[in-house]
């Protein structure tokens, strides 16, 4: 049976939810609980609610240092629950038993190091040692110097010659069945070799990562560039590649409690290409979110990707 027009409109208005995001990725109002999700897992001190009406949302975006932190929303089918009990179901997660990836906060702890502090969480007794032993880079933009041409294209590079390269990793539902991950890479603005492409293997974060800092190695070296400046804004990659990688590979790919290295197979092709081929690349953080132009475009391939991979498998 036909329902008239103004009654399925108000049904489905009387179901509508607004996500409202005041401190995110991006924020802004979303309607549903996927794009809220995008924008917020993972980012540290995020703040997000969720409302009957778009006016609430709005005004929440606008004014949300009135909102009390426990006004802070959680997931569906946990809005009765406190906050501290969902800051100890995110602790839960970050187990590795439960999952595979770690929150973007977390990836300045070394894998290494991973099981003990969890241990020392458990038993209240963490300190900051194990963490403060963990390199933190700061935040540096490349600043373009002037162009370099090779072959038919054109690319910036720093005051020391190194072509500058952004790249970024994008997982929506990281950690969860069905998750859809991809990586960007951001030579410049219009550049004929940007790249946003669906992850090939394990589906998270940090495969997009690495899998991002493959692709744009692989194109210097398809051009014969051979000082590549690589911005990330992922500590755990820098560090996995310039501290940690030669551990692994003296320990068989094993970790100090000879766990097996997670992501072993694209660590292993990327310190290859380090390895066996004439490049230098200089590794740089760059800070997300702060509306770093080449971060900003790196993320938004990225994310492009990840939304291809959802299109491939389905």
């Amino acid at each position: 049976m036909l329902l008239p027009r103004y009654f399925c409109w108000n049904l489905q208005r009387c179901t509508m939810a607004f996500y409202a995001v005041a401190s995110g990725r991006r924020s802004g109002v979303y309607g549903s609980w996927a794009e809220c999700e995008e924008q917020v897992k993972g980012f540290k001190n995020a703040k997000y609610k969720k409302f009957k009406t778009r006016q609430e949302a709005d005004q929440f975006v606008n004014g949300c240092k009135s909102y009390a932190p426990q006004d802070v929303a959680v997931p569906l089918g946990k809005e009765k629950a406190s906050l501290a009990s969902w800051k100890n179901s995110i602790e839960v997660n970050k187990n590795p038993k439960y999952t595979d990836e770690w929150p973007e906060e977390d990836h300045d702890l070394a894998e290494d190091d991973l099981p003990d502090i969890l241990n020392r969480k458990r038993k209240g007794t963490t300190s900051g040692d194990k963490r403060n032993k963990i390199p933190r880079h700061a935040s540096q933009v490349s600043e373009a110097t002037g162009l370099k041409q090779v072959g038919a294209f054109q690319f910036e590079i720093d005051a020391e010659g190194y072509v500058i390269v952004y790249t970024d990793g994008s997982c929506i539902g990281n950690g969860r069945a069905g998750a859809c991950a991809g990586y960007g890479v951001y030579f410049g603005k219009n550049h004929q070799l940007n790249a946003a492409k669906p992850v090939e293997g394990r589906v998270t974060n940090n495969v997009g990562e690495i899998q991002a800092a493959i692709h744009a190695i692989k194109t210097a070296l398809d051009l014969g560039i051979q000082k590549l400046c690589i911005s990330t804004d992922s500590q755990f990659l820098i560090n996995s590649i310039t501290l940690w990688v030669a551990g692994w590979k003296k320990r068989d790919w094993k970790l100090k409690n000879n766990q097996p290295v997670k992501n072993v197979v694209d660590f292993k092709e990327l310190d290859k290409l380090l390895q066996e081929n004439n490049i230098t690349v200089k590794w740089n953080y760059v800070e997300a979110h702060k509306g770093i132009e080449g971060n900003e475009m790196a993320d938004k391939l990225a994310r492009q990707g990840s939304a291809l991979y959802k299109q491939k498998n389905g």
